[in-house]
């Protein structure tokens, strides 16, 4: 009797937020190595929107709700479509797509539960701190958009992030629940435009509450193991 291994059934979430000049080439792109595409337009106010569409599921919020909403809602549509393996990158051109199967293929292979990126930089000084911090445990660049997920994390996990963390929640809660994770180096592409989370002092405070709110929500966790 023959038996046959179910492949993995793959699905990108991107979220984006006036990405029009960007969006087409990543989706093009991306689709070559994934099953299927949901874009999450954050409150666009270009085409974005009616571009992916001919290329991907777009779930449209009608006024810019963040980064982590966007991802939870994302993460929610792609389990129902069946989501073995989630990944995630940005709508910006700099992820570069031929990466993906870096990342599914450790998945794939059960190497690890989680695949994070790790950027040959980092543009600003918060995330040379999250790094910081990230690297101890080993995870030294926690805030790259690219990474791949096991739905299972997702599934165990409960969310993606419950309050705004820049995307990191999900992947220090589910270390401290013991999943594998691994990283794995990546190019990058200059980004031409104005960043997501916007320039200098104004992005700096935006990671900084961040950073101060994971801490605060590992410290939880780490008290609830001691009772």
């Amino acid at each position: 009797m023959l038996f046959t291994i179910k492949k993995k059934i793959i699905i990108a979430v991107i979220p984006a937020l006036n990405e029009e000049k960007t969006i087409e080439n990543v989706l093009i792109n991306t689709k070559k190595y994934v099953d299927k595409i949901i874009l999450v337009d954050d409150g666009s106010t270009d085409n974005t929107a009616k571009i992916s569409e001919q290329y991907a599921n777009v779930i449209r919020h009608s006024k810019n709700q963040g980064y982590g909403k966007s991802i939870n809602d994302g993460f929610e549509l792609a389990k129902k479509k069946g989501a073995d393996i989630i990944l995630t990158l940005d709508g910006d051109g700099q992820h570069l797509a031929e990466d993906i199967l870096l990342f599914t293929d450790m998945l794939e292979k059960d190497l690890a539960d989680i695949v994070v990126g790790k950027r040959p930089y980092q543009a600003r000084l918060m995330e040379y701190i999250f790094a910081n911090y990230g690297k101890k445990r080993g995870i030294s660049d926690p805030l790259c958009g690219m990474k791949a997920y096991k739905t299972k994390v997702y599934d165990d996990v409960g969310f993606f992030e419950n309050f705004t963390s820049i995307g990191t929640q999900l992947t220090f809660t589910a270390f401290k629940k013991g999943y594998r994770i691994k990283e794995i180096p990546i190019q990058l592409r200059k980004r031409e435009d104005t960043p997501r989370f916007g320039r200098k002092i104004k992005a700096n405070l935006k990671l900084l509450v961040a950073y101060l709110k994971l801490i605060n929500h590992l410290n939880k966790i780490n008290k609830k193991k001691l009772k």
